[in-house]
C-alpha cells in the first residue's frame, strides 16, 4: 500500500459511518481512482461497507446510496 492509498484508507474510514459532506467526496474519490487501488485494499473497502451497512453504522439513507456506488464497483481479480 503506498502513501496515497494510505490515506485514501484513512479518509474512507473516517467517512464511513458519518453523516457530513465527507461521504460523498471520499465515495466519490473512491469511485474515480477504482481502477489505480490495489486489489487487497479494494477487499478491504468492500467488506467494511458491507459490514457497515449490516450493522447499521453507515450513515443515514443518502450516506448508504453513496456507499452502495462503491460496492457495485468490481474489484480487481474478482468477477
Amino acid at each position: 500500500m503506498n502513501l496515497s492509498e494510505e490515506i485514501l484508507l484513512y479518509a474512507f474510514r473516517y467517512a464511513l459511518g458519518r453523516m457530513t459532506y465527507a461521504v460523498g467526496i471520499v465515495s466519490d474519490t473512491i469511485i474515480t481512482h477504482w481502477d489505480e487501488i490495489n486489489p487487497i485494499l479494494q477487499a478491504i473497502i468492500h467488506k467494511e461497507i458491507r459490514e457497515a451497512i449490516n450493522s447499521l453504522h453507515a450513515g443515514m439513507a443518502m450516506d448508504i446510496e453513496c456507499w452502495n456506488k462503491v460496492l457495485k464497483l468490481s474489484r480487481k481479480g474478482k468477477k
